[in-house]
């Protein structure tokens, strides 16, 4: 289906004599994905994916745990669309609109230009993603994430007239590049040593012989550079760059998309598929990988977050201090440690896709032409003075609390429940989603990751706090009177009410969710 409406969508926007906007295009995109969606729920029904089915020759596998990454991977990318299906009144004019598919960058005298091709790019990443999260074959490995990655690099550059989007781009670029290069090298090994390219091959030739130390070292050269592409520690170093120099609604999408994805294959690299039992013949190298990982992703995250002053940069430090929860549970490889590592991503993607809705809605903000003091953070006077008239938010002192959210409480509201879902307060259900990361982690005996977990949470609350003052008890700090207001359109509010009531309202009935996860993580084990 996403193949179809690619090949339809390229066909059309070159050869129709009528011009169609980007809300159109957006549109159309977005019934793609929740159709497609559909379609991948209804295929969980089927009987035989049970025990996994193998198409187009071997080179896909399907499972339960694929179809189910699949519906969720359509669902989250047609919310993610809804940024760009609609505008919004600005400066109390109500002909003034603001179109996020226009916003083009972080930096000063940003030429604003339509971007029609910005559903079509999403397509393509998404069809990549669609077919990693289901890959059987290096063949098909390599080129899901190729697929996913080349589309992710014109999305990052996509507003070429900033400077800071276009270097962030190129950092991104190399670094992607950088780590399909070690997917390929790994593979090329993976393959002289074995002669074969299916993981299947691969783990019955490994089963009837004594394992060879290069298919470890190659299987480790790929699991490295997946770590790559989800800015795990020690491999994160690009993620702040990158973030905090794409516009925001561009890196909505690279905080959260990419990462499930792979997020996804590395769960059935570790448990269902042939690759994970690898190791089962040997020594745990992958396991003790994912540990390390995870552990310096706790730290990392936790405490460099504490020095930042610019929002995106401590969202991407946030980020990386969730990879550090996601891959303990993963490295576990029990069925509690699985089912929390589920439930943790569930939860990771809702509250990242609430926090970007509300602070893009925040970032209409038409900030005064100049700004009394510096930040007390850290910015400069030159930062304050070069912002636009409609800027997005660069640094955490610009959510002061100011005419914007006092005429929406609602929305700083839950962008403050947000955060303290991020935080780990409870009873939100971040704060269950941590629980039962240290939970498994204290089962399976690695108490010491535990309390480096729970100590860590308690680090990074710190940084959410910081924010939460700044939104409800810092002054304003521009000197302009002029009354106005930013209000999200019916779709954004729809989706910010909605999750911000799911993080709220989960301990009411957390079973439905809790038991899905938990049958789709005993079929990782039993089948």
């Amino acid at each position: 289906m996403l193949l179809i409406s690619i090949l339809l969508f390229s066909a059309v926007v070159p050869l129709t004599s009528v011009h169609m906007s980007t809300h159109v295009f957006n549109r159309l995109a977005i019934l793609v994905l929740l159709y497609s969606s559909v379609l991948a729920w209804n295929m969980l029904y089927l009987e035989p994916i049970g025990v996994g089915l193998g198409i187009y020759g071997g080179l896909s596998h399907v499972t339960l745990l694929s179809q189910a990454f699949d519906t969720f991977i359509l669902a989250c990318a047609s919310i993610i669309l809804l940024l760009g299906s609609g505008s919004i009144p600005v400066f109390g004019q109500q002909n003034s609109r603001f179109e996020p598919t226009r916003l083009l960058g972080p930096g000063p005298g940003v030429a604003k230009g339509r971007v029609a091709e910005y559903p079509l790019i999403i397509l393509f990443t998404t069809l990549g993603m669609s077919s990693l999260v289901s890959s059987s074959d290096l063949v098909t490995l390599f080129l899901s994430i190729e697929l996913q990655s080349l589309a992710l690099y014109i999305l990052a550059t996509i507003y070429r007239d900033s400077e800071a989007a276009t270097s962030a781009g190129l950092k991104y670029f190399l670094v992607g590049a950088l780590s399909s290069s070690l997917i390929l090298l790994g593979s090329c090994l993976l393959y002289g040593l074995t002669g074969v390219s299916s993981f299947e091959g691969v783990y019955l030739l490994c089963s009837m012989a004594v394992t060879n130390s290069g298919i470890h070292i190659a299987l480790v050269i790929i699991g490295i550079a997946l770590l790559f592409k989800i800015a795990a520690a020690p491999f994160h170093n690009w993620a702040p760059d990158v973030y905090d120099g794409v516009p925001t609604i561009v890196t909505t999408w690279l905080a959260i998309m990419p990462k499930v994805a792979i997020l996804a294959f590395l769960g059935e690299f570790q448990g269902f598929t042939h690759l994970g039992r690898i190791y089962e013949t040997a020594y745990p190298i992958w396991p003790n990988i994912l540990l390390v990982s995870a552990l310096l992703s706790l730290v990392i995250g936790g405490l460099l977050g504490l020095a930042q002053y610019r929002i995106k940069r401590l969202l991407a430090y946030s980020t990386i201090s969730h990879m550090g929860f996601i891959l303990l549970a993963l490295a576990i490889n029990t069925p509690e440690g699985i089912e929390a590592y589920l439930f943790y991503l569930v939860q990771y993607v809702l509250t990242s896709t609430n926090i970007f809705f509300v602070l893009l809605a925040f970032s209409n903000h038409p900030y005064g032409s100049a700004w009394d003091t510096p930040s007390s953070a850290g910015s400069s006077l030159l930062d304050n003075a070069e912002l636009p008239k409609k800027a997005p938010i660069l640094y955490i002192s610009h959510i002061s609390r100011n005419s914007d959210i006092q005429s929406n409480p609602a929305l700083a509201l839950a962008f403050a429940i947000t955060l303290f879902s991020m935080a780990g307060i409870p009873p939100l259900v971040g704060f269950f989603a941590k629980l039962m990361v240290v939970y498994s982690a204290t089962h399976s005996g690695y108490l010491f990751l535990a309390t480096i977990a729970i100590l860590i949470s308690v680090i990074s609350a710190a940084y959410y706090l910081r924010v939460i003052r700044v939104i409800f008890f810092d002054t304003p700090q521009f000197t302009e009177t002029t009354t106005w207001w930013v209000r999200p359109n019916g779709n954004n509010s729809m989706v910010i009410g909605t999750i911000t009531l799911l993080i709220i309202l989960f301990i009411a009935n957390p079973l439905p969710i809790l038991n899905c996860l938990h049958l789709l993580a005993l079929s990782l084990f039993y089948w």
